[in-house]
């Protein structure tokens, strides 16, 4: 709202200066004329009046004082003086008092101030009125007169000399009483947007928690007794395995998985319950953890060969940590359920100048098709790199199945501050 009315009202702004501008010029050139026929008492038909230095130089400055209407919102206060000592000394009309009483009546706080630029304003006004119907022979050219017919040598009357200031001043008070109730009016508009855009924001985070906390539920309900009865049969048979040493190491990895898998449920509960909590984002696995990952995969009788390695010069964003730890954990699984037995070679090069490559390859199952349809793991991996920014593609190759993923290396917001 704010950047899209920003250039017009600017726009508009500098037509309403250009419009001053030129309408101080008019009617400071059109004050000089009037007085220069009224000093020799010349008739409105003759074309020609002679112009002296004084008049002349009383135009230059009134044109000098017109074009720094441009400047009246920097120095208000400095040009309305200017405007009201040079209208009472110099034979120019009072439009230029009026201009800059509108400025100074808008910003005006204290009512002394505003009586004062009232009270300079109209004795200004006044002054030129007055002169422009006394000085020099008024009956033959005289601006008020065209409007106000008197006979000649009838004097014009001070009472309406005043009632021309007082209208006059008070089209400018109801000129700036109106711009400010439309200010006003835009603001309280412009607050109400901005409250009305805060209550959406608001009660669509509502209901996203409330949906968040519903699945949450949903989730702690259904897997969490699943995992327990898994870790329990798991320590039942690791006791019952007696001296069959084997079947004993594999119940025990079920078991500790089953531990590590309710300790990773835990945490994404908390990251689905409150995502911007600290505490729960410090819970998240991350590049550390990657050991641990392999060393699950070759206790799950899956070897892997790996090649992995960090550059911790300069700190990754925890988030795109934790992606780049799901994405390998992902990427093992997916290589464990189409391929099991079979090894894995596993590459992951992360350095800030280059970003993150992550790249997987194992052989497919004699008489597996060498096509293949993306299942939920590699679109799961696939949406996980589109929101870093980066990209991955997944192939068959000489009998291989190969993914790769590539990532923006993405700094810690509080280092990039610090590095600013």
């Amino acid at each position: 709202m704010m950047s899209s009315t920003a250039p017009h009202e600017r726009s508009w702004r500098r037509v309403r200066t250009t419009s001053l501008v030129i309408v101080a010029f008019f009617s400071t050139t059109l004050a000089i004329a009037y007085n220069d026929l009224r000093r020799v008492g010349a008739t409105d038909s003759e074309q020609v009046a002679t112009t002296s230095d004084w008049t002349l130089l009383a135009w230059l400055v009134g044109v000098v004082l017109g074009i720094l209407l441009i400047w009246r919102r920097r120095w208000p206060w400095q040009l309305f003086a200017a405007y009201c000592v040079a209208t009472i000394a110099l034979p120019i009309d009072g439009f230029l008092p009026l201009a800059g009483l509108f400025t100074v009546l808008l910003i005006a706080r204290r009512r002394e101030h505003v009586l004062a630029a009232i009270a300079a304003a109209s004795l200004a006004v006044a002054v030129s009125v007055y002169r422009d119907v006394t000085d020099g022979v008024p009956e033959v050219s005289s601006f008020w007169r065209l409007f106000f017919r008197y006979e000649a040598g009838v004097a014009f009357p001070w009472w309406l000399i005043a009632l021309i200031t007082t209208v006059l001043v008070a089209v400018v008070g109801l000129l700036v009483v109106f711009t400010r109730n439309r200010r006003a009016l835009d603001t309280s508009t412009l607050k109400e947007q901005i409250a009305h855009t805060q209550i959406d924001r608001l009660s669509e985070e509502v209901a996203r928690r409330a949906e968040r906390e519903r699945i949450a539920r949903e989730v702690h309900d259904a897997l969490g007794h699943r995992l327990s009865l898994l870790n329990l049969h798991a320590g039942a048979l690791e006791m019952a395995a007696g001296n069959n040493p084997k079947l004993a190491q594999s119940a025990r990895v079920v078991r500790e998985s089953a531990q590590q898998s309710m300790a990773d449920l835990r945490s994404l509960l908390g990251l689905l319950r409150e995502p911007g909590d600290p505490d729960v984002s410090k819970a998240l696995l991350t590049l550390s953890d990657l050991p641990g990952l392999i060393d699950e995969s070759l206790a799950a009788g899956s070897p892997v060969a790996s090649s992995i390695f960090i550059d911790e010069s300069a700190p990754l964003d925890e988030q795109v940590s934790h992606t780049v730890f799901r994405i390998t954990q992902e990427l093992l699984t997916n290589s464990r359920r189409h391929s099991p037995g079979a090894p894995i070679r596993l590459h992951l090069d992360a350095r800030p100048a280059r970003g993150i490559e992550i790249s997987t390859t194992n052989r497919l199952r004699p008489g597996a098709a060498s096509a293949f349809r993306p299942g939920n793991g590699l679109t799961g991996i696939h949406e996980r790199v589109t929101r870093c920014g980066g990209e991955s593609w997944a192939w068959v190759d000489d009998d291989a199945f190969r993914v790769l993923v590539r990532l923006p290396w993405q700094f810690r917001p509080a280092e990039q501050k610090v590095g600013r």
